[in-house]
């Protein structure tokens, strides 16, 4: 059975675990604080044996047919994913800044500057430090100064540089 949603940022989640096409909750659960005022968002599933069994089982039946698929049979739901994802994009701002505090400020600047994030990747992970490239389309060089700007005056931002892809076309 279910667990109740939660409520984080406005956004609906369940505290339970996916596996196998279902929401599945479990006996043991762990408290998710907010980084940001360390409220507490709520109650998590923490998986057990039994969770964590049901789940690598999942996946190997799962990989018995996409292990079959060519790369072109697989595009539809790779694309599919991508939409998914795009679709929920303020959604899991909302809910990664709750969870990570910055990103979501960062995402939301430049969503603000009517920019798009074509790629988002983490580096150098430490625990109070990480790199993030944002892969960022843009217009022109003024909408790059406004994007800049922007990002500029969030206090966690420590730097900021400028890549050009030449390798993308326009």
């Amino acid at each position: 059975m279910a667990s109740p949603l939660l409520n984080v940022a406005g956004v609906a989640v369940s505290p339970d675990h996916y596996i196998d096409g279902e929401r599945v909750a479990s006996a043991q659960r762990f408290e998710l604080h907010s980084p940001i005022d360390q409220r507490l968002l709520g109650h998590i599933c923490e998986a057990g044996e039994a969770e964590v069994d049901a789940a690598v089982r999942a996946a190997q039946r799962a990989f018995e047919s996409w292990s079959r698929l060519s790369a072109a049979q697989r595009q539809p739901y790779l694309d599919r994913f991508a939409h998914e994802i795009g679709q929920r994009a303020e959604a899991l701002c909302l809910l990664e800044s709750n969870d990570a505090g910055v990103l979501g400020r960062i995402c939301t600047l430049i969503g603000e500057q009517k920019a798009n994030i074509s790629d988002l990747r983490f580096t150098a992970r430490k625990p109070d430090y990480y790199r993030l490239i944002v892969d960022v389309d843009l217009r022109d060089v003024e909408h790059l100064h406004m994007v800049m700007t922007a990002l500029e005056a969030e206090t966690d931002v420590a730097q900021i540089a400028r890549h050009r892809d030449l390798s993308r076309k326009p």
